[in-house]
């Protein structure tokens, strides 16, 4: 890891940190109970399929959100953070239950052992990596062969005529930029530094995926969960909710000898 990276890393670190006391105020973030959570687990079980039973990796799981899903499921959990307050918020609320919560990097997974896990989610943390290759490495390193990942992310940066007007009227009707708890400034520097800064796609995602030896490609609708996930959402924040593109894609480490194209660094 190189000085700049190390430094960006930090500000990542500082930025989810500072939001896990108000990160589960936001929309598209906490999962409610009912309907939004019943789709948020159709989507897990369409990408990674029956987990019950199974170990699963929630890796940057913040404060736990996609694992308590996972857990309702039948999984077994290990949530990965390298933000401590995010992590303490995820052990508050799953005490007791099947999970487990780890201190590390979503781009080096060292601490984990090769081949342990029947499945792996990430939700909203590719845009933020600052080395992909090295996490989607470590990644395939953990996945059993056979095993899955289910990436859940979106384009938070491209401005098209759509994006402009949406957040345009949101600000209108509430005046305000951003997500509850969010520093704007510190989220424009962090999006300005990182590979992706001009944008996620699933057809970027899906090529670089490839890259780090994964195979059998499928795209999920996200649109159910945050349909959902708007509910009884101020108009201002569901003009933010719909203005960027989401999507989910899973894929698979394929079975076979394990010959990583690329090691973590």
């Amino acid at each position: 890891m190189n000085a700049s990276n190390w430094t960006l890393k930090e500000e990542i670190r500082t930025y989810w940190s500072g939001r896990a006391e108000t990160f589960d105020d936001s929309r598209g973030h906490r999962i409610a109970d009912g309907a939004e959570a019943r789709a948020w687990r159709r989507v897990i079980s369409e990408g990674l399929g029956n987990v019950a039973g199974r170990n699963v990796l929630d890796l940057a799981c913040g404060t736990g959100e996609i694992s308590r899903m996972l857990l309702d499921l039948g999984a077994a959990v290990t949530g990965v953070d390298f933000a401590e307050p995010m992590l303490a918020r995820a052990a508050s609320k799953l005490r007791g239950r099947s999970w487990k919560g780890v201190l590390g990097d979503a781009e080096r997974l060292d601490t984990l052992a090769p081949a342990s896990f029947d499945g792996v989610v990430a939700r909203h943390l590719a845009w933020t990596l600052t080395d992909p290759p090295a996490a989607y490495a470590a990644i395939r390193r953990v996945l059993k062969p056979g095993a899955r990942l289910l990436v859940i992310d979106g384009d938070w940066v491209s401005e098209t005529p759509r994006t402009r007007l949406l957040r345009g009227l949101a600000k209108i009707v509430d005046g305000k930029e951003g997500q509850v708890g969010a520093d704007p400034d510190l989220h424009e520097r962090i999006l300005s530094q990182v590979p992706y800064a001009r944008g996620l796609t699933a057809e970027r995602l899906r090529e670089d995926l490839e890259g780090a030896g994964f195979s059998s490609f499928a795209r999920h609708s996200t649109l159910a969960i945050y349909l959902w996930g708007m509910g009884g959402a101020k108009l201002g924040d569901r003009l933010r909710l719909l203005a960027p593109k989401r999507f989910a894609v899973s894929t698979m480490r394929p079975n076979e000898p394990d010959r990583d194209r690329r090691a973590p660094r």
